[in-house]
């Protein structure tokens, strides 16, 4: 097959115009417009609202190219885009070949009869999604609901773009990927799938081949299957007819390598290299994919509380611990595989073996699905359907068939996708009635029959999962399937409330707070706009009331503060405090909660969210807290009946043995009650290890602490317990007395001392990746934490700033 790719330098304009302008492809009008300074950078202040016309608009991109007589001899010759945002006309020297209507899949036209040998000339008018998605709502004969611009619903368009309460109104147009002419001869590869039939040793697969024929004819499929060294090689004949041929090809691999999410085994993938030849050896076509050997299942199963909802990955059950995964940018094109790498490495550091592809995105690009099999994170991925209605006349659904179809095809070999989910929040939304009462469900559907239709008939290795949240006799119940808790946050209610959700999954919770304050300059077009309600600070707030829910988390366990950087740190600790008691209660309740997704990891743009990880990438305190509570070994305090129950969890399939150390302390050192107890820990499982009544508790003066020692005496983890909000603790100052040493070239290790408690100790060095951060450190105790640094020592030691809530004074040992 010849690939002639169209990508790089082409022209665009208003059609309202004449004057022809630069533009990149793959990219976007919104870009295009910046490149050639008509726009202003709509991440700034306000901007965003003086770029709205942009959506309102019909554009023409245009590209002249050259093709050569030799090229031409193909005897089938397509056109492929493999995504245009969204609605379009595309003509080819002057001739219309074609309309798009939908994002998420590719759109080929077949050019063999209108390419010419030297220059051509190709055109795509994008059409206002604004105005065509109305004219749709306007011609259809029932008003649906999807939030501030409703008729979003009747577009493949990620819906996300139309603002949501985390990111901005920008609904782009553009070929957001690549386009490239492909020109063939007799026979080409239009997919390969290697399915697992039988998990043992040897393990059955199947080699499954989608292969289009122009004539009745023999081939050769020649394939070579390796895991870091070839384990099976082929080559077989086929007579096979004119038009689409499906082959399905049993094989077996001797001691099968298993993919497992990181944690619990190693991440094997395989990789297949397969040729298709003529009987004469002449290679017609070939492909390379990557796949993993492992089995998954959805174990549902009714118990006395309900209904269980846990994953098993080759019959291990899994803990799953992670995020909520969001478009990384507003204007997609720019995402590289390093934005994509740096991310998803973060969440695998972070302890995470799970992310959920949100249905109001997109499909993601392949790099994030290569990178999650390779790092053994599992992904949940949603169909893209959110927070709406949607239509469900026969055309629509014949759409969605045809996406649904792609969507499984493409995605269907990676390992680390584990569950297929037909929507974010639609069911709930219906029966909630947040849309009034309706005579019907619409979408439903997709969700019940379009979609599980389509993953029964093309993939089933893994589990299709009606809406998320879903189970029940309420969709968004406690006692079954997985549940979305906003009762904190959009409830007004106090993060203690966590300890009182029992559910069997949580695939959404969250606390919102502003970046860092090097995100927040970045954003904002004046120094007077750096305070917590400033008109530009809001604005970049999508959330409703979100400054007032950030201010009353705050007033609830810190005195309040007009100063911005007391605001940032403050409300920064309180979504890290949030986030830990949640995950720490649920991880408590391993297995009848089976799984806790934060909300959210990442964000599309410059903006107060409940993100952990910010637009520039920036760590969050709460990544810190985070890190801590999904650590594999974990110990955990939680008030019950008047009591402090001690859990200690063990997410890692060996049995641990070891010791905890507890007890009551004051600010300024004193222990009273101290306790140690011998600690044997059996694999994959949580135990409530002590229970401890409070008595004469100085709840002003003192606090509970408990630390968790292995076998060997090496402190494996430490939490600690306040009996009231920090705001009427009776805090000394603490001095905190440090030393940095060089442990290799640009890793070091700090070692602090205080003399008093030090509430969330932050390390503060330009450019420096610290492995924690934003910690306590106990009275007389020591706490250590490695970091890497382009600088010398010398360099650390002069420039190394340590803040904390009640730090009075720092100081080089």
């Amino acid at each position: 097959m010849d690939v002639i790719k169209l990508d790089g330098e082409w022209e665009f304009r208003n059609t309202k115009e004449r004057k022809w302008l630069k533009a990149k492809v793959p990219g976007c009008v919104h870009l295009d417009l910046m490149d050639n300074n008509l726009i202003p950078d709509p991440f700034m202040g306000e901007n965003e609202l003086k770029v709205q016309w942009v959506e309102e608009e019909d554009w023409i991109y245009r590209k002249k190219f050259n093709i050569d007589k030799n090229f031409l001899k193909h005897s089938a010759i397509e056109l492929e885009f493999e995504g245009i945002d969204t609605f379009s006309e595309v003509y080819l020297n002057g001739k219309k070949i074609g309309e798009t209507d939908n994002m998420f899949i590719p759109w080929c036209f077949d050019v063999k009869n209108i390419l010419v040998e030297g220059e051509n000339v190709l055109e795509v008018k994008l059409l206002s999604p604004t105005k065509t998605l109305k004219e749709r709502a306007d011609n259809y004969p029932y008003k649906l609901h999807g939030g501030d611009f409703s008729p979003r619903v009747f577009g493949r368009k990620a819906q996300y773009s139309f603002g949501w309460d985390w990111g901005p109104r920008l609904a782009t147009s553009g070929l957001w990927k690549s386009v490239k002419i492909k020109g063939w001869d007799k026979a080409r590869i239009l997919d390969v799938w290697v399915p697992l039939r039988n998990l043992g040793n040897p393990a059955h697969i199947n080699l499954e081949l989608d292969i289009e024929l122009q004539q009745t004819m023999s081939v050769d499929v020649a394939f070579r299957i390796s895991h870091k060294k070839p384990v099976l090689e082929q080559r077989l004949r086929f007579t096979l007819p004119e038009g689409r041929v499906f082959l399905k090809i049993p094989l077996t691999i001797k001691d099968p390598k298993l993919w497992y999410p990181q944690g619990y085994g190693e991440q094997n993938l395989y990789k297949i290299q397969l040729i298709l030849l003529d009987e004469k050896g002449e290679v017609l076509d070939k492909i390379e994919e990557t796949f993993g050997i492992r089995k998954i299942e959805l174990y549902t199963k009714e118990d006395e509380k309900g209904e269980s909802f846990i994953f098993k990955v080759n019959d291990v059950p899994i803990f799953a611990k992670g995020a909520n995964w969001i478009p990384a940018d507003s204007f997609l094109s720019r995402l590289r595989e390093e934005d994509y790498r740096f991310l998803l490495t973060k969440a695998k550091e972070m302890g995470a073996n799970m992310l959920r592809v949100w249905g109001g995105g997109i499909y993601e690009n392949d790099i994030f699905y290569d990178l999650c099999d390779e790092l053994g994170i599992m992904v949940w991925q949603d169909f893209m359907f959110a927070c709406a209605e949607y239509p469900d006349d026969e055309k629509f659904l014949e759409e969605v068939q045809k996406e649904a179809e792609f969507v499984v095809k493409r995605l269907r070999n990676h390992p680390s996708i584990v569950l297929w989910c037909g929507n974010n929040e639609n069911n709930w939304g219906y029966v909630a009635k947040w849309w009034g009462e309706r005579d019907k469900f619409w979408g439903e559907e997709i969700y019940s029959k379009v979609l599980p239709d389509v993953c029964a008939r093309l993939d089933l290795t893994r589990p299709y999962w009606p809406s998320s949240p879903y189970g029940g006799r309420y969709p968004n119940s406690e006692e079954a399937g997985d549940r979305h808790n906003w009762d904190i946050w959009h409830g007004w209610k106090d993060f203690k409330e966590y300890l009182k959700d029992n559910s069997r999954f949580v695939s959404e919770f969250g606390m919102q707070a502003p970046p860092v304050s090097e995100t927040i300059r970045k954003f904002i077009t004046s120094e007077k706009e750096y305070h917590p309600q400033s008109r530009e600070m809001e604005f970049h707030n999508k959330a409703y009331e979100g400054t007032e829910r950030i201010i009353r988390y705050i007033s609830s366990y810190f005195k309040i503060t007009s100063d911005m950087d007391d605001y940032i740190y403050l409300s920064q600790i309180i979504q890290g405090l949030a986030l830990k008691t949640g995950i720490e209660h649920w991880r408590n309740n391993k297995f009848h909660t089976a799984g806790t997704l934060i909300w959210q990891l990442n964000d599309c743009w410059p903006v107060v969210s409940w993100s952990i990880i910010d637009y520039y990438k920036n760590l969050k305190p709460s990544y810190y807290f985070v890190k801590r509570s999904f650590k594999n070994l974990k110990v955990n305090i939680e008030p019950r009946d008047g009591k402090l129950l001690i859990f200690v969890v063990n997410d890692t399939l060996q049995h641990f043995e070891g010791k905890i150390e507890y007890a009551f302390s004051t600010f300024k050192g004193k222990r009273r009650g101290k306790k140690e107890i011998a600690l044997e820990l059996s694999p994959n499982t949580s135990l409530n290890a002590i229970s401890v009544s409070l008595e004469e508790v100085d709840k002003y003066g003192e606090f509970f602490y408990v630390q968790l020692f292995d076998e060997k005496g090496n402190l494996v983890d430490q939490n600690e317990y306040f009996f009231v909000p920090f705001k009427h603790l009776e805090l000394p100052k603490a001095e905190v007395i440090y030393t940095v040493e060089e442990l290799d070239e640009e890793i070091y290790r700090v070692l602090l001392e205080s003399d008093f408690i030090a509430l969330f100790v932050a390390l503060e060095l330009p450019n420096a990746e610290w492995e924690d951060n934003y910690f306590t450190i106990y009275p007389k105790d020591k706490y250590e934490v490695i970091f890497r640094a382009p600088y010398t020592l010398k360099e650390i030691e002069e420039n190394l700033e340590i803040k904390g809530l009640n730090l009075k004074k720092v100081r080089k040992a």
